[in-house]
């Protein structure tokens, strides 16, 4: 029994006792102030019982109404449960633990969508993981802001980088990144630094990624001086370069051909601790390759072996490069072994890097015994390994070979492109066969390709070594590649001179704005 019933039911007890008490004291006086003699016994006995049954049939009634207005009152005021801290805790843990997991599967489901290319349906899901109270996290924001920026679609990006910010989840620097990244992938430099500056402006601090996706920007268009103006940024704002920052701007000296400067960045990298890996040694091979310094080149592929960094075929393929920019097939052919007798396995790069350095040593022969042990190592020829034994053809002054090569290129499924026609025509050119080398200009564009600037110089050369010279020719060709953006750079303005004469190509350069000065700065293409 509890406590307080039992208190209740004592009350109720002493109550009726009282009441008993009362009835009998009242008999006694009665019967005293009667005749003076009291009752007899049994009739005092009579109203005591009478009394007792009287209370007995009042009890379960005052029982049964203590017991209503006990639960009466019970409803109006019920009873506070007091819950322990500890239980508190568990229960507000067990609810963050729901709301985490259901923010967790409505990230997964934006990711999921964006990895589907569904954008609309992972734009609703992240407004449902806005709205909700589930807690949120950068991850779901940077997915759709990247899958916009891949798309081209900087103010999507945009949009979503400063809704971000608005839901109270400040931008780190992967958001940031990921922009500069996707900007950069589609060469649009100016928009990756765009980027970057606001990042700045909106307090985030840039890490190494950040500075080395600009620096790259910058320098896969060859633009140095931009590149290094970025890394002066990048040390004045306390962030330590990596190689990676390193190998861009290496990579953008070799684009001019500026070996000295490939130099002078990868010994400042090594003077910082950096450690430069095959793809840093490769670089600066690559830019002694574009000025075809074979010693240098081959400098620094002792120096690799020295660091004891294994070459792979991208190297070899830049030293053999070298080689071939050199005329040196004697050393192609040397480094070509040298890389297959270190298990490096040739691809179809390497042996046209090879066959392209004997076809600029006029060594027709040499370039075919390349061929052939390409096909007997199992590496299928493309438009590059064709063009280059055309090249060979055109230098020793085989045009039989040139159409045979010609032939079978096309019979093995492979497309001629405009170098390949440009090759096939050159040998033709020399003998001043201008009526074979229009006939290839007009297949070359039922073919769909357009004139450029290695077809145009064979074109010409064709009209100037023709006898008689086509000098009419030679103009018209000359208006109409200009009007189609085709570049005339110094060896187009050489074969104009020669077709036209030098006092007329003068005056037709001069008509049309275009400065000797230049079409000497065009890079020259390998003809």
């Amino acid at each position: 029994m509890k406590p307080k019933q039992k208190d209740d039911r004592s009350r109720i007890g002493i109550l009726l006792g009282g009441v008993t008490l009362c009835i009998c004291v009242a008999d006694y006086v009665l019967a005293e102030l009667g005749s003076g003699k009291a009752e007899p016994a049994f009739n005092r006995s009579f109203l005591i019982e009478t009394a007792v049954v009287i209370v007995c049939m009042l009890l379960p009634a005052i029982f049964m109404r203590l017991s209503k207005n006990r639960r009466a009152l019970a409803k109006k005021h019920p009873k506070s449960v007091s819950t322990p801290p500890s239980k508190i805790k568990a229960k507000l843990e067990e609810e963050s633990e729901k709301s985490n997991n259901a923010g967790r599967g409505l990230a997964q489901a934006v990711t999921s969508a964006v990895r589907l290319g569904e954008l609309s349906r992972a734009e609703r899901l992240l407004h449902e993981i806005i709205t909700s109270n589930t807690s949120m996290d950068p991850m779901p924001f940077n997915a759709v802001i990247n899958a916009f920026a891949k798309n081209g679609d900087s103010q999507s990006a945009l949009k979503w980088l400063k809704q971000m910010r608005s839901s109270g989840i400040p931008p780190n620097p992967v958001s940031y990144n990921i922009l500069m990244d996707a900007a950069v992938k589609a060469d649009r430099a100016e928009e990756a630094e765009s980027w970057l500056r606001l990042m700045l402006k909106d307090g985030v601090a840039p890490n190494e990624v950040s500075f080395a996706t600009v620096i790259h920007a910058r320098a896969k268009r060859g633009e140095i001086v931009k590149a290094e103006r970025w890394l002066s940024e990048m040390l004045d704002s306390g962030v330590e370069p990596n190689i990676v920052s390193y190998n861009s701007l290496i990579y953008a000296c070799g684009r001019k051909g500026d070996s000295a400067g490939a130099e002078k960045w990868i010994t400042e990298a090594e003077a910082r601790g950096l450690v430069p890996r095959v793809t840093t040694f490769t670089a600066v091979v690559d830019a002694c390759a574009k000025s075809g310094d074979v010693k240098r080149a081959e400098k620094w592929m002792q120096k690799m072996a020295e660091a004891q960094v294994e070459p792979n075929v991208v190297s070899f393929s830049a030293m053999i490069d070298a080689c071939a920019k050199a005329g040196n097939s004697e050393r192609a052919r040397h480094w070509h072994t040298q890389m297959i007798s270190q298990g490096v396995q040739p691809n179809v790069h390497s042996f046209s890097a090879v066959i392209n350095a004997c076809a600029k040593n006029g060594d027709l022969l040499a370039a075919f015994e390349q061929f052939e042990a390409m096909e007997a190592a199992g590496v299928t020829a493309d438009v590059v390994v064709y063009s280059g034994l055309l090249d060979a053809c055109a230098k020793a002054g085989e045009l039989k070979h040139a159409r045979e090569i010609f032939r079978c290129m096309k019979a093995n499924g492979v497309m001629p492109n405009v170098v390949a026609y440009a090759s096939l025509a050159r040998p033709f050119a020399h003998k001043g066969d201008w009526q074979e080398v229009e006939r290839l200009a007009a297949e070359m564009g039922a073919a769909g390709l357009k004139m450029n600037e290695y077809f145009l110089y064979a074109q010409l050369l064709a009209y100037a070594s023709a006898k008689p010279r086509q000098a009419d020719r030679a103009e018209a060709l000359f208006r109409k590649a200009w009007s189609q953006g085709v570049q005339a750079n110094k060896h187009v303005v050489t074969a104009l001179g020669r077709a036209v004469g030098r006092g007329k190509s003068s005056q037709l350069l001069a008509e049309l704005g275009i400065s000797e000065d230049d079409s000497r700065r065009q890079r020259a293409k390998c003809y």
